[in-house]
């Protein structure tokens, strides 16, 4: 009987920390955020709104003689917003399924696309070598032949018109500090429609299909390697570290520190997880997403079904033993009495 009194006393203090102590602390180190949405007009208009209501409640509650300090972070908070909202119904706008390929294949010099940009899809090569256009922009511009494999239709637009709003690296780059790819000026025409043609000819271009491997060195291979599969960026290290703010971690083993729902959400959108990272928003579409934490889970952890399913053997293991341990005590005390 004593014995199963501290069995109970070990399963009630083991429930405690598993349920009630862990969750609360993962609750401090990692506070809720709203799960990837794909939608991203919609997910920075609610983070924005967010955001300016956390700046009201500290405004609110701030003393009388700090208040000019908590103003400012509210009119900050006030102006993203606004920025956002315009900028989102703008996008909405366009009017994508007008989209001409052949004119957005056209417009695509005039646009200035291929003065930093590949797009070897079309046998156009990149103006300087990757280390050289790192050394010009901080980081190598990426190849555009698969952009339309990538990225959503409506993501795309927003990243023509203003990549720094679409990547959320605001808080980075101003007027006095630009971002290394400008908004679209346009070409002459219409600034939409052409959006809308370079959209589609994007598209036209982009493969039907790419493997996991493929995907992940266009969306992430510029500034971060993965040795673990011989992965290694062409950029300059030293000036990514001066983009960036930091060197880019290997990503050999970084599902293992990170769940996949973390590198969900944070590829999704890096700034709702990590604010004031100068890692821009990956902003891929659901697919290629997903082939991104496909790829990382094949390289990092490989043998996760296998060592999942060794667990409940494991388990079984202990309790079968713990059987025989219990009946072979009963028997041992039985003769003892």
């Amino acid at each position: 009987m004593r014995d199963l009194k501290a069995l109970i006393v070990i399963i009630v203090l083991t429930g405690v920390v598993y349920w009630g102590v862990e969750p609360y602390a993962h609750s401090v180190m990692h506070p809720h955020v709203e799960p990837a949405n794909f939608d991203f007009a919609a997910e920075d208009l609610t983070q924005a709104k967010a955001e300016t209501a956390a700046a009201q409640m500290a405004f609110d509650m701030t003393d009388a003689d700090k208040k000019a300090g908590a103003q400012k972070l509210l009119d900050a908070a006030k102006a993203n917003e606004a920025a956002y909202k315009e900028f989102w119904a703008d996008i909405n706008s366009i009017d994508l399924s007008k989209g001409d390929a052949k004119r957005g294949e056209e417009l695509l010099p005039m646009a200035g696309c291929t003065a930093c940009h590949s797009v070897l899809a079309a046998s156009m090569p990149a103006p300087m070598d990757a280390k050289d256009a790192s050394q010009a922009y901080g980081v190598n511009p990426p190849d555009l032949s698969n952009i339309g494999y990538l990225y959503d239709e409506k993501f795309l637009a927003a990243l023509i018109k203003n990549p720094t709003l679409a990547l959320k690296v605001g808080h980075k780059f101003d007027d006095s500090t630009p971002f290394p790819m400008t908004a679209f000026a346009g070409a002459g025409g219409e600034v939409n429609a052409e959006i809308a043609d370079l959209v589609a000819y994007f598209k036209s271009i982009a493969k039907d299909k790419m493997d996991d491997k493929e995907v992940f060195v266009e969306a992430c291979a510029r500034c971060h390697d993965m040795k673990y599969a011989n992965v290694f960026t062409e950029s300059n290290k030293q000036c990514l570290k001066g983009y960036l703010g930091a060197t880019p971690p290997d990503l050999s083993m970084y599902i293992r520190s990170r769940s996949v729902e973390y590198l969900n959400n944070f590829l999704n959108d890096t700034q709702k997880m990590l604010p004031g990272t100068g890692m821009p928003r990956v902003g891929l579409n659901q697919k290629a997403q997903a082939q991104v934490v496909s790829f990382m889970e094949q390289v990092g952890d490989s043998k996760k079904a296998e060592r999942e399913s060794l667990g409940w053997y494991i388990m079984g293991y202990f309790l079968i033993l713990g059987i025989f341990a219990v009946l072979w005590k009963r028997k041992i005390w039985a003769n003892l009495h």
